[in-house]
């Protein structure tokens, strides 16, 4: 199945031609989608309540759809539903994970801190900062490069450093930013100015995996960032830059699996809530390279309902 089918084309092919691949596919796109969006408002484990929540809903819902115009729409509002009964996105947090290594995301920020460029450390810290008003923020930026591409390349150089000296195996780590990316960050900082802005970008989401993986790895450091963990660095009277070392050279350790498996079987399971999330395996994409699995919690019951349901549809 190739990987650039959109969930439209994977719908059409499992309700109209009983295309269980296609199914299976199109589980694992919405999947991965609903990890990354409640990952980003509420964190791992803020998050999978209504995660689980909204696969069970997908399950039990989605033999009712019959138009690919409303399929988008009507699962949207199912982890809409989901995170609002949850009580909604959270205001940051330290959220260790299995992408930190359950290290702490606030550790590891100010870890990292010294080697950003110091303008970057005060321009992220600025934009996940709600008390800094969007006028201030906008000048800001405008030093360095204006807003909000500026933003989107302090992001991308501080996942750079993440990887390359904490050692945390993020997979986006593009050398050029996608500038049409750049309402990113401003997403992650909860900075945009109406809802329906919001429910747009996280729409757009599903149409663009790769973003949902970036936004999905890095979740748990936007959180770190909204609860202050850059205010130290950016309020320190500022010094210097140390000399960056050289990436080392031993291999880093193998790619987390980001993702629960607490819902993979329609019967319900016994589980412990106060637990980490459990991690997912590692699948590889169909071009060769290696990939994170964000979340497998429903995909299997997802997959089992495309599949029973290619019957009921033939």
């Amino acid at each position: 199945m190739e990987p650039t089918a959109t969930v439209q084309e994977l719908f059409k092919r499992w309700r109209n031609e009983g295309d269980a691949e296609a199914g299976m596919a199109m589980a694992q796109k919405f999947s991965d989608w609903y990890y990354a969006v409640t990952a980003a408002r509420m964190g791992d484990r803020g998050g999978r309540q209504p995660l689980e929540a909204a696969c069970q809903a997908f399950e039990s819902g989605i033999i009712q759809v019959s138009r690919t115009s409303d399929l988008v729409d009507w699962a949207y509002q199912l982890v809409q539903t989901s995170m609002a009964s949850a009580g909604g996105r959270l205001p940051g947090g330290d959220f260790p994970n299995a992408m930190t290594g359950n290290r702490s995301p606030t550790a590891l920020l100010a870890q990292v801190a010294p080697a950003l460029p110091r303008g970057q450390v005060d321009l992220l810290a600025a934009t996940f900062d709600a008390s800094v008003d969007l006028d201030t923020l906008t000048a800001q930026a405008e030093h360095q490069g204006g807003m909000p591409h500026a933003i989107l390349g302090a992001r991308y150089a501080l996942k750079r450093l993440l990887r390359d000296q904490a050692q945390v195996p993020f997979q986006v780590v593009p050398e050029q930013p996608n500038l049409d990316l750049a309402p990113l960050p401003v997403y992650e900082a909860a900075r945009m100015t109406a809802q329906e802005e919001e429910a747009a970008f996280e729409q757009w989401l599903l149409s663009d995996i790769e973003l949902c993986k970036d936004v999905a790895e890095f979740a748990a450091f936007a959180h770190a960032l909204r609860a202050g963990a850059f205010r130290a660095a950016a309020a320190a009277p500022q010094t210097a830059a140390p000399q960056t070392t050289a990436p080392q050279t031993t291999a880093p350790p193998a790619a987390p699996r980001a993702a629960a498996q607490a819902a993979t079987a329609s019967a319900p399971q016994a589980d412990d809530p106060s637990q980490e999330l459990s991690a997912a395996p590692a699948r590889k994409s169909s071009g060769g390279g290696g990939m994170v699995v964000f979340a497998l919690v429903g995909l299997f019951v997802f997959v089992a309902v495309v599949a029973a349901a290619v019957i009921l549809l033939r």
